[in-house]
């Protein structure tokens, strides 16, 4: 059985996390930080334990699908909710909640971890945990202190689960389109109706709506103004039904256990959370945490299928050796390495920065900081780096999660094509991660929107602070000038590409694949800082991506005139005539 608890998770948890400075930051001089950090370890190894166990059964009926139930709802299938059960018996649900509400308040990055040992194990059921967390964070962050006493306990202890509903059949990526309306009762609630498709967990107890504000429909319609974020119960407090119910589930090429359903919304009793009309501002927080833990979910897909390729590969003998010493396979099975802990680097450093920040607004609220300009300085410069990282960890870490497991195949050749080997399981499971919580293509366009507003400069000032510092160790010195001159190359390409609008829409994905690359290079510059045994993949990730930042550097400068013109003549030619 493999250890669920990876190196890289190990390292951290154990070096790379700067639990002093954030924990003394979130909860006081007083704070015991070995004592947290010991706590944080216990957790994830009990957490690693429980996934080991659910391996096999969630391969074995990875096939099994979500059905809907007699009262309106649905339920995932059995070993679902078994594996979820053996999570809730350990406390080991809704991990972020508020200590004061029953929770752990965890660090999000070390719930990161969590997520993404759930989802090596079962993307599935990593689904209903995620948005169960996902919904009880904007319930603490938006709810009022009564509706926060009387949700986040039971979020905590794993009684109810959540999901958020946002997608319509007219209302995809660009939610103003919303046409479920909010409407205000006398006696002071809010009624929902309407319809939301494509839900994710959509027989849980507690939804997260995103509404249109009845009156203002008419004058708001078509924008995402007059937006409210209502938590809507399936059940009332009496026990009896809300007006929400499941018509239908999709049938899907994979995570076959998370139900996924159309929702009906009539007249549906619920609570508006946070202010009036301003809804999508609150959403936004549960979709960027949702993005990062999809993020966390095609890390998990990464490890199973690099596993199963590295244990194959050693195994399978031809020509009378292993396959794994054959140059080629070889090289693959560098680069799905390569390309899992250059996910891991990104996703931890962003983790890392929003921790950081949710420690320095702790501190600034308790009001007992020396220098509160400074800190609030740092909030706001980092705050513009996590806008940028959190589109680019969830592009980045969900097309390698495609990639990487379509790798694992081939290293298993035609048997992999079947469904006797998991490897084709991991790929079918990893093909929805580029979509839902934004396309790939929705992330990049979101990415090219923070740096047309600065946050690209914000990002490599800091970078080039950082690499200066990894200059003076003489084993990464040369590898930190190639990276500093990545930065360079690529702040010459978005000049080229902001000459029209439209040209860097085109080619919004590889301005981000090249500040990827630069985020990544330089975090696992961190890495082999503290661990020597991490240089050699730090400077194959960094070797590889100076060639393509350079090369695609020039090809935005040379190709930029007239390609939009030709896509266009490319399209328009291969429409057959009405």
């Amino acid at each position: 059985m493999p250890d669920y608890l990876t190196a890289g998770n190990r390292l951290y948890l154990e070096r790379l996390g700067d639990w002093k400075t954030i924990l003394t930051l979130w909860k006081g001089e007083d704070v015991d930080v070995e004592a947290e950090v010991g706590a944080y370890r216990t957790l994830l190894e009990t957490t690693a334990a429980i996934a080991a166990e659910l391996e096999d059964s969630a391969r074995e009926h990875w096939a099994d699908e979500a059905e809907l139930t007699p009262d309106g709802g649905a339920e995932s299938p059995p070993h679902i909710r078994a594996g979820y059960e053996k999570l809730r018996e350990a406390g080991l649900v809704s991990l972020t909640v508020g200590e004061e509400y029953g929770g752990y308040a965890l660090p999000s990055i070390v719930n990161g971890m969590y997520l993404e040992m759930i989802s090596r194990a079962s993307p599935s059921l990593m689904m209903v945990v995620g948005l169960q967390a996902g919904a009880a964070g904007d319930i603490q962050t938006y709810g009022n202190e009564e509706i926060k006493r009387a949700w986040l306990p039971r979020f905590a202890s794993g009684e109810v689960e959540g999901c958020m509903d946002l997608t319509e059949p007219q209302a995809g990526s660009d939610l103003g389109g919303i046409t479920t309306r909010v409407t205000d009762q006398p006696d002071g609630s809010v009624t929902v109706d309407g319809q939301k498709i494509f839900i994710s967990n959509g027989g849980a107890e507690v939804h997260l709506v995103l509404a249109r504000d009845a009156d203002s429909f008419d004058q708001s319609k078509g924008t995402t103004n007059g937006l409210s974020l209502v938590l809507v119960a399936r059940h009332r407090e009496d026990g009896s039904p809300n007006g929400v119910r499941v018509p239908r589930l999709e049938r899907k090429l994979g995570i076959h256990g998370s139900a996924t359903c159309e929702v009906v919304f009539e007249g549906a009793v619920g609570v508006r959370l946070g202010e009036k009309g301003q809804g999508f501002r609150s959403m936004l927080d549960l979709m960027n945490a949702a993005r990062l833990g999809v993020s966390s979910q095609a890390l998990g897909l990464c490890e199973a299928a690099l596993h199963d390729a590295m244990v194959y590969a050693h195994q399978r003998e031809q020509f009378g050796k292993s396959i794994a010493e054959q140059p080629l396979v070889r090289a693959m099975l560098a680069k799905m390495v390569m390309q899992t802990e250059a996910v891991r680097a990104l996703l931890y450093r962003t983790y890392k920065l929003l921790d950081l920040n949710v420690a320095r607004e702790a501190a600034l609220a308790r009001g007992d900081l020396a220098d509160p300009a400074s800190v609030q300085a740092e909030l706001d410069r980092d705050t513009t780096r996590v806008r940028l990282l959190t589109p680019l960890c969830k592009y980045f870490a969900t097309e390698v999660a495609c990639d990487l497991t379509r790798d694992a195949i081939q290293v298993f050749g035609g048997v992999g094509f079947t469904l006797d080997t998991h490897v084709g399981k991991y790929h079918a499971d990893s093909l929805i991660t580029t979509i839902y919580e934004g396309t790939s293509e929705i992330q990049a366009s979101f990415a090219l929107k923070e740096i047309g507003k600065g946050a690209l400069g914000v990002m490599f000032e800091h970078v080039r602070e950082e690499l200066d510092e990894l200059r003076r160790d003489p084993a990464l010195a040369a590898l930190a000038s190639t990276v500093e001159r990545m930065t360079h190359h690529i702040d010459e390409a978005a000049k080229s590409l902001f000459t029209s609008f439209e040209y860097a829409l085109l080619r919004s994905k590889l301005l981000a694949e090249m500040v990827i690359d630069v985020g990544a290079a330089t975090e696992l510059l961190h890495q082999a800082s503290v661990d020597p045994d991490r240089l050699d993949l730090a400077a194959a990730f960094v070797s590889r991506r100076e060639l393509e930042i350079e090369h695609t550097g020039r090809r935005l400068a040379e190709h930029a005139e007239g390609r939009v013109e030709r896509d266009t003549r490319l399209v328009a030619g291969a429409v057959s005539a009405p």
